[in-house]
């Protein structure tokens, strides 16, 4: 037979196994909260990484673009540069034809003034 102190003993541990089976539900709860909550972030963080993801393509894009319309203007700004220079070399020439055609004498080019 027991005595009332093994009693009192057994009694106080099937208490605390009791109370230690609470407590680990309580954290088992937590901890399934808690992983929940984890997967929410990660799937939060992963929707945020495609948009990152796009928007660097996108500026990616932009750029290359950019560079792209530049080096058009460039070379459409050296070609306008040569065009001009070309219309003030011929505007120099016919000017030059000209003036030698007006300092000719009439009866040389064969016509009669």
């Amino acid at each position: 037979m027991l005595n009332d102190n093994e009693v009192k003993r057994i009694i106080e541990a099937i208490t605390d196994y009791k109370e230690l089976i609470h407590q680990s539900s309580s954290v088992r709860d937590q901890l399934d909260s808690l992983q929940r909550r984890w997967n929410v972030l990660r799937q939060e963080r992963d929707k945020l990484r495609t948009g990152l993801d796009a928007i660097h393509t996108t500026l990616s894009q932009m750029r290359a673009d950019y560079q792209g319309m530049v080096k058009n203007m460039t070379d459409l700004s050296a070609t306008e540069d040569n065009v001009l220079d070309n219309v003030k070399f011929l505007v120099d020439e016919l000017t030059s034809l000209l003036k030698k055609h007006q300092e000719q004498p009439a009866s040389s080019n064969g016509v009669a003034r």
